[in-house]
């Protein structure tokens, strides 16, 4: 039997060799990583920049100054996902104002709330990933993400001193640091009629997770600042190498270089596969 990346190859040299296009594949491995590939040898060069400069901001990350125990953290919470089971009996716009309102009592923690997603981000099943790149996209960027999903979920409660199965009503919380130095989760439970407290729990562990748990290890925001600023003007750089642009060029020329170089066609058929 062959193997999913073999599959993926062969994929790739039958669009290459029969078509003479570029086809550019996604892969992912067992350990959980994304490997991008292209048959465009310049197509190649910019996605292997691309990961360089994403490991090369992480190691800066990972060895910035931490930030200080009283400076503020931002904390950028996602409109609640619902079950279906519960989408026509919650009021979804209450329990956020709620949740916010009781995130916001801790006051190091700044609430920004992401709302009007749309596209892959606004659909049923969307991904973490997706979601809080549409959020980047919308120019959020916090400290931490708060992606919150209410569900009923079986439980063992009791009735009259016997234990019987149940449907709990369940806010499960992903608490993801926004420089990928730490996550974790948030899961509080309670009876449908007891899901105003169920939101003040969740609101209690997800404080204690930003907090106590997420917070010492975020980095500091000047050292953030000055990394992200570093970043952009090396991402300057490249494009206007990639345009040509020359130090001697006057203002209408580059941009002239630059629309020429946004008008190049990029469309490579894509391939994904699972190794």
């Amino acid at each position: 039997m062959y193997s999913r990346a073999l599959v993926s190859a062969l994929v790739v040299f039958a669009f290459v060799g029969c078509a003479g296009m570029t086809v550019t594949t996604t892969s992912t491995g067992l350990d959980g990583k994304t490997t991008v590939r292209s048959s465009d040898p310049a197509e190649q060069a910019r996605i292997d920049a691309k990961e360089r400069d994403k490991e090369a901001y992480a190691k800066a990350i990972a060895e910035a100054p931490r930030r200080s125990p009283q400076d503020p953290i931002q904390v950028a919470v996602f409109e609640t996902t619902v079950a279906e089971a519960l989408s026509k009996a919650l009021d979804r716009k209450q329990l956020d104002e709620s949740l916010r309102r009781e995130l916001s009592a801790d006051p190091l923690l700044r609430i920004v709330p992401v709302t009007g997603l749309t596209g892959s981000a606004a659909r049923i099943g969307a991904s973490d990933e997706d979601r809080i790149a549409a959020a980047r996209e919308k120019g959020i960027s916090p400290d931490v993400w708060v992606m919150p999903h209410v569900m009923l979920e079986d439980a063992v409660g009791s009735s009259g001193g016997r234990l019987v199965s149940v449907k709990a009503f369940t806010l499960l919380s992903g608490v993801v640091s926004a420089y990928g130095t730490g996550a974790t989760q948030s899961k509080e439970q309670g009876t449908v009629f007891q899901n105003a407290q169920v939101v003040r729990n969740a609101a209690m562990s997800i404080r204690a997770a930003v907090v106590g748990g997420l917070g010492p290890n975020l980095p500091d925001h000047e050292a953030v600042a000055a990394l992200q600023e570093e970043r952009r003007r090396k991402a300057a750089d490249t494009i206007a190498e990639q345009a040509g642009i020359l130090p001697e060029d006057d203002t209408a020329t580059r941009m002239r270089k630059l629309m020429d170089l946004a008008k190049q066609p990029k469309q490579p058929a894509q391939s994904s596969a699972q190794e």
